[in-house]
């Protein structure tokens, strides 16, 4: 007969390979961050609330509109109210990171009538009068950053992973405005539901919370996010409506051309 003490000692030995084996990286984290499951495309309203600290706030609302090609995804983010930013368009296309090719912005102003391409040197700059900048709307790349778990925290009753992303090149800084960034990552969703930005002195200046999360239609997914300026205490929001995955968004919402003559009601799917 065998041991049970020996038997107790095999099923140990096998329990702690699987939760070695199991143990995630800060780079499979963030892997995992990028590639989740999100459906085919992806329309939703939008409203971006710019909040003065003494209280006041605008609003400007949107159509979302994102779908995937292969491995790459593009968006088409289009401003329908107040009267001063309709008609506004910005397309962007996200690359698959393994063909290391920046992605692409461009911004249509109807003021102007053109479209003009947004330079990588330009990304860092306020979206739209907001706290968000250009990049921040960029799919998180994963190569980027040198990163490292620095341990698990709950942030708003969700268990969340806390990696530490430094950039691993001079570029990045250049192009992001970000020095080093802490990013809590939800352990069930794998949603970035936090994220701290830190200047070259090593002082957070800028905040992201994911400040509502639902499921909607088996995807999670967040429908209200602000980013707070630490520094003049200014904030803004992004608050999605009407949000569903798989509707079967036409090619001609992702084509420039659509920028300048706008989207209609006629190039959107009935919306379930």
């Amino acid at each position: 007969m065998f041991s049970r003490k020996l038997v107790g000692i095999g099923v140990l030995l096998i329990i702690s390979s699987v939760a070695h084996t199991a143990e995630l990286t800060a780079d499979d984290i963030l892997s995992k961050v990028r590639n989740r499951a999100d459906g085919a495309d992806n329309y939703a309203k939008a409203s971006l609330v710019l909040k003065e600290k003494n209280g006041s706030a605008r609003t400007r609302n949107l159509l979302f509109l994102q779908k995937d090609y292969g491995k790459d995804d593009k968006l088409t983010l289009s401003f329908t109210e107040p009267a001063d930013v309709k008609g506004v368009v910005l397309q962007s296309i996200n690359y698959d990171e393994a063909a290391a090719r920046e992605d692409d912005q461009w911004m249509y102003l109807p003021a102007f009538r053109q479209v003009r391409r947004i330079a990588a040197t330009d990304k860092r700059g306020s979206f739209m009068g907001s706290q968000f900048s250009y990049i921040d709307l960029d799919k998180l790349r994963i190569t980027d950053y040198q990163q490292k778990i620095l341990g698990e925290e709950t942030i708003n009753e969700r268990a969340s992973y806390l990696i530490e992303r430094i950039p691993a090149s001079l570029e990045v800084i250049n192009r992001t405005g970000y020095h080093k960034i802490h990013v809590w990552v939800d352990k069930e969703s794998f949603v970035v539901i936090k994220q701290v930005y830190f200047d070259a002195k090593g002082i957070p200046f800028k905040e992201f919370q994911a400040k509502k999360m639902e499921i909607i239609q088996n995807i999670w997914t967040v429908t209200h996010s602000e980013m707070r300026d630490l520094v003049n205490n200014r904030a803004s929001d992004l608050i999605f409506s009407d949000v569903s995955y798989d509707v079967g968004l036409d090619d001609v919402l992702f084509q420039q051309n659509i920028m300048k003559t706008g989207v209609k009601s006629g190039n959107l799917p009935k919306i379930r």
